[in-house]
């Protein structure tokens, strides 16, 4: 696969997530955690669109590279960098379960994160 159509595709999941964290910060918080005592507030709001911002500006760096370089090997390694990046927010959502705050994981990240590693790590590698 060419890396700038992996650098498309993991560009416009990931901002579609952060889209829709910002456009439905309480619906998104409730498709997650379900109902709890303060998920209408107004900072469980703010916070999940700050945390959607995350993705929305790795979304558009990655469609920016994507558009703009021409040289494979600074493909390969933004690809890389995104990989690693999608790694530590990975890890920092299953150790919310280790460390006690949540009772389960949401099956979205645990579905959608480890497909986007893969996929950046095998173009970003080969």
């Amino acid at each position: 696969m060419e890396y700038t159509l992996a650098m498309q595709i993991v560009g416009v999941v990931m901002l579609l997530t952060g889209i829709k964290m910002n456009v439905d910060p309480k619906g998104f918080n409730r498709d997650i955690f379900g109902d709890f005592v303060g998920i209408d507030s107004g900072e469980a709001s703010a916070m999940r669109m700050a945390i959607g911002g995350g993705p929305i500006g790795m979304a558009t760096l990655l469609l920016y590279a994507s558009v703009n370089l021409d040289s494979g090997d600074a493909g390969a390694t933004i690809l890389v960098g995104a990989g690693l990046g999608l790694a530590a927010f990975f890890i920092t959502i299953i150790s919310a379960k280790f460390r006690g705050f949540v009772d389960n994981i949401p099956t979205l990240p645990m579905v959608l994160l480890p497909l986007l590693i893969i996929l950046c790590f095998y173009v970003g590698l080969t």
